[in-house]
């Protein structure tokens, strides 16, 4: 999946992993990984109104 993203994707997973893998505290682990949650559903949010406007469709 990874070689199907553009070079400065493949950059962002990349600092990210290193965060996660920089992590040896529990609490620091848990910031991290909700961060990236809600940096995800912050996404998905932005795909779904975009699509849903490049379709012309009405959201909910």
């Amino acid at each position: 999946m990874q070689d199907s993203l553009s070079l400065s994707r493949q950059f962002a997973v990349e600092a990210h992993s290193r965060a996660i893998d920089s992590c040896t505290d529990l609490e620091d682990l848990r910031k991290v990984a909700k961060s990236l949650l809600n940096a995800w559903q912050l996404q998905a949010m932005f795909s779904e109104m975009y699509g849903a406007q490049a379709l012309g469709i009405q959201k909910p």
